[in-house]
């Protein structure tokens, strides 16, 4: 009892530290989903019931004026989500009767990955599928099925993905009988009748519903080298961040960031060594291993073929621990583990909470107020938003849009700082597009690399250059070399204004 007291006493501990430190740039669908939530633009196909829940309970705990912040809002309570993930996990092993001591290893193994680490405090949709999935797991392993189809079901009305999880635990162990399939067809039953009813109201057809970003051209549809190159990349990601990112966080506060990089891959590798060197641990089938087994495989295929894409291998830790039957495999594995959850703290949790790698708001207001002067002019004269044509366009819209509507969504009037007035309203002065060279306009063009600095001639060893255009003209209107890149900001013109 000690123990479990402790443990929950740290898990406590740790999801406090989560809050009162979270990330200085969130992702850019965390500030888009917050941008949709606050204008009320709740459709999404992909993940049906998300933005619906989120607006609901924003609407009925506002009152409360908890807090005015609407992204950490919905950032916290996604951490939140994901540690009640973490609870209803451990009353599945502990009904399978594990041994107190590898449900803590399991759990340990579980906290310390790095996706578990990243996406709980990103104001993302990941969590509320998965813990919908594990209370359809707890209930069918307590031989609940149809109450357990329920909650899958609902599951995938979160994220499409969680149809895998459904089919794989539902899918009948005898196949000669047929009431075993009655359970996966009610598990099917809920999305199909959602999205056929959502079909029928909006004039929708099912296809679209269904496969959006595919209709729209938003993904790759067609495999190639990179879908097995970043598989593997990603694989290992989920558990151990390896990234760009990190060896900025080096060059930020080298040695000391880099020197204990050092000692905790040398931590990491001890616990692998101790972990391998132990010949008793065996991989033990749990009775349901072929349900969850089938889930992880389709889930991995998946991934691999939306390109090694990490958010979608979030689940496969747990699904990973349900597949054993005792927890022995993770009998040597705390040494990894902790050195795992030192090395995703110090290496991007503890930077992330205080540096902006990619200087997200920097470049936004670094824009406003070079623009601004650019026009010899406020931008009150303006009728249309000014494009500026960026490499990292979707993150830095999705910021740029969020830091008005949230300045608006709590009435204030600091409207000088990025919008206009057009036709009573007020409109965004700056659209923040993706560079396509072969389509650039008249307008603006924004550059940040991250380079490695060389401390001794205090230059970069990389350069940005403007894309050559034959027909207009950059002129460089603005340059920084901060220590974490090289950013630029160019006026684009016709060569021949005629």
């Amino acid at each position: 009892m000690a123990r479990k007291g402790l443990f929950w006493l740290l898990l406590v501990i740790y999801a406090v530290g989560r809050f009162l430190f979270p990330p200085l740039e969130f992702t850019g669908d965390s500030y888009g989903y917050a941008c949709e939530l606050i204008k009320g633009d709740l459709w999404n196909s992909h993940h049906l019931l998300h933005k619906y829940f989120l607006k609901d309970l924003w609407l009925i705990l506002q009152p409360l004026q908890i807090t005015e912040n609407p992204l950490l809002f919905f950032s916290a309570l996604h951490l939140l989500v994901s540690l009640g993930c973490v609870f209803v996990l451990m009353k599945i092993l502990e009904h399978r009767h594990w041994s107190q001591t590898r449900i803590y290893l399991a759990l340990l193994f579980l906290i310390s990955g790095f996706a578990f680490t990243k996406y709980n405090i990103e104001n993302e949709v990941y969590f509320y599928p998965i813990l919908l999935s594990l209370i359809g797991s707890y209930l069918y392993e307590k031989n609940k099925p149809f109450r357990a189809a329920i909650w899958l079901g609902i599951a995938t009305l979160f994220h499409q993905i969680h149809i895998f999880w459904l089919i794989g635990l539902l899918s009948p162990r005898d196949w000669k009988k047929y009431q075993n399939y009655y359970p996966l067809i009610l598990g099917l039953f809920v999305p199909v009748l959602t999205y056929s009813a959502v079909g029928l109201t909006t004039g929708i057809s099912l296809n679209i519903l269904l496969f959006q970003d595919v209709e729209a051209g938003l993904v790759q549809t067609f495999p190639n080298l990179k879908n097995f190159v970043f598989l593997a990349i990603n694989v290992v990601r989920t558990l151990f961040q390896v990234h760009g990112d990190t060896f900025l966080f080096w060059n930020l506060w080298s040695p000391y960031y880099s020197g204990i990089a050092i000692l905790l891959f040398i931590l990491i590798l001890l616990g692998a060594v101790i972990y391998l060197r132990e010949r008793r641990y065996r991989y033990q089938k749990s009775d349901w291993y072929r349900p969850y087994a089938m889930a992880f495989l389709l889930q991995l295929v998946f991934a691999w073929y939306s390109v090694g894409n990490i958010e979608f291998m979030i689940l496969l830790p747990f699904l990973f621990i349900l597949t054993l039957r005792n927890g022995s495999l993770l009998k040597h594995s705390l040494v990894f583990s902790i050195g795992l959850f030192v090395w995703n703290t110090t290496q991007w949790f503890i930077p992330m909470a205080k540096t902006r790698p990619n200087r997200i708001h920097d470049q936004i207001a670094i824009s406003h107020r070079i623009i601004n002067d650019d026009q010899k002019q406020s931008f009150r004269g303006v009728q249309n938003p000014i494009r500026v044509y960026t490499q990292n366009a979707a993150s830095v819209q999705n910021a740029y849009e969020y830091d008005y509507l949230s300045d608006s969504f709590k009435g204030d009037e600091r409207l000088d700082t990025g919008q206009m007035k057009a036709n009573g309203k007020f409109v965004q002065r700056l659209k923040f597009l993706p560079i396509e060279e072969n389509n650039l306009h008249s307008g603006y063009w924004l550059s940040f690399n991250h380079g490695r600095m060389n401390r001794t001639k205090l230059s970069y060893d990389s350069m940005s250059n403007p894309p050559q255009q034959l027909h207009l003209k950059f002129t460089r209107l603005y340059r920084d070399t901060g220590i974490n890149g090289v950013l630029e900001l160019y006026r684009i013109s016709p060569l021949n204004p005629d």
